[in-house]
């Protein structure tokens, strides 16, 4: 096999609008760098039989940029656009990419597109002989299960300040799972080219009141680790959409610091349990299908008309989480698109005995348990919001229950049946190719 890593700075040099909160006005500064970096997987030096895992420090990246950067590397590269991921790691403290809270800045947007683009075309003519190396850890102490149920039924997000006699308990259970992948050259095993890993979890230790520039934990724990091993080092998310740092509790650069040393001092854990490196061969596949749009009600609709007409559509900056303001203009916008379905992509590499499959979406803790569960790999990992962005996808029973991921979705709540089916069907389709090519260990 061969591999093939580049890392590319996307520090802004100015002020920018952030992603991920609702602020007041644009960043103050740089408290540490963002990159994109890149990861080529190849069986040979043919573009049509490479993979591509590439991911930036930012929150938010559409379905439009992402077929850009994609197409642009396909052009370039010939590697085909459909054995491409492109990732976020989804910082709250980033620039804002997507205009999702904060207007979109898109010159630096551009500039973003660029380098990804770049990153890839390097990573792919770094290209040299390689073998790999992949297992599962735990790192169960920085996410926490975010929907608590007070006594009365209705549900607390676990940043809002509320009385903690008063709540029963989580809703659900977090998912632990560290998966790493260490790249290694073939003719010199002690010699690191790349780690990628994978956790779920939500990258906002510092709240909306942040005007520093932060790949926030992730980051950190990216940077430790490169130092360490002299490597490219990866983080990708995974399914987190249930799933939160401790909303009340070391929202500072400690806390910060806190949860980045744990990830990484868990990364450094799970590396130690890797098996001896070996060769592998890649495989990948694609599905694009749609996803039905969310249906806003007569009374939703009227709710928001009214919240509209009191608040003259002006939405007021929070620190965490999104008020009646910010809904009210949000189930406007969906109303008039409702009728429109999201073309949903996603893409499954595997090698050996290890898949990594991406969903566009901030998918809720109980679906990814559920892909998992049913994959026939014995490592699945998803990475989420990969090649664009629809919001969340909860669960039908979290849309009963109610809560602000169910409020401001933008899919229906059929969207956790199809993408179960379309995962399903995706990595059972790698695996067979995997087996049929006779090189599965």
């Amino acid at each position: 096999m061969l591999a093939g890593i580049a890392k590319i700075d996307i520090t802004p040099t100015e002020p920018v609008w952030m992603e991920g909160m609702l602020r007041t006005h644009k960043s103050e500064g740089i408290h540490d760098p963002l990159h994109v970096r890149a990861l080529v997987l190849a069986n040979s030096a043919d573009p049509a039989d490479a993979v591509v895992i590439a991911a930036a420090d930012l929150c938010v990246m559409h379905k439009p940029k992402t077929d850009a950067i994609r197409r642009m590397a396909s052009e370039r590269t010939g590697i085909p656009v459909e054995q491409m991921i492109v990732a976020v790691t989804h910082t709250h403290s980033g620039p804002s990419t997507s205009g999702l809270l904060c207007p979109i800045e898109e010159e630096y947007t551009e500039r973003v597109i660029a380098s990804f683009v770049t990153a890839i075309t390097d990573a792919y003519r770094a290209l040299q002989p390689a073998q790999a190396a992949f297992t599962s850890g735990k790192e169960g102490t920085i996410s926490n299960y975010r929907r608590l149920m007070a006594d009365d039924g209705h549900v607390v997000m676990n940043w809002e300040p509320f009385p903690a006699e008063r709540i029963i308990g989580p809703f659900g259970v977090i998912d632990p799972e560290l998966g790493v992948l260490k790249i290694t050259a073939a003719d010199d095993p002690a010699k690191v080219l790349a780690i990628l890993f994978n956790h779920a979890g939500h990258p906002n230790v510092l709240s909306g009141e942040n005007y520093l520039i932060s790949a926030d934990y992730p980051g950190l724990a990216e940077g430790r680790l490169e130092k360490t091993f002299g490597a490219v080092v990866m983080f990708v998310n995974g399914a987190q959409g249930t799933m939160d740092i401790d909303g009340l509790r070391d929202r500072d650069w400690e806390g910060l610091d806190r949860v980045g040393n744990a990830l990484a001092d868990a990364v450094e854990k799970t590396i130690g349990m890797l098996p001896s490196a070996a060769e592998f061969t890649v495989a990948s596949a694609s599905a694009t299908y749609p996803l039905p749009a969310r249906k806003i009600t007569e009374a939703e609709y009227a709710w928001a008309q009214q919240i509209i007409k009191e608040t003259g559509g002006k939405i007021a900056p929070l620190a965490d989480g999104v008020g009646d303001d910010y809904k009210a203009n949000l189930y406007v916008r969906l109303r008039a698109i409702q009728d429109q379905d999201l073309p949903c992509n996603q893409v499954c590499i595997a090698m050996g005995d290890a898949a990594w499959i991406s969903v566009p979406v901030e998918l809720y803790t109980e679906i990814g348990l559920k892909i998992k569960a049913q994959s026939p790999f014995r490592y699945t990992y998803i990475i989420a919001m990969a090649n664009g962005y629809f919001g969340y996808v909860p669960t039908p029973v979290a849309i009963f229950e109610g809560g602000y991921a169910e409020d401001t979705r933008e899919v229906d709540a059929a969207a956790e049946g199809i993408i179960l089916q379309q995962s399903q069907a995706l990595l059972v389709s790698v695996f067979n190719t995997i087996n049929t090519k006779g090189v599965h260990p």
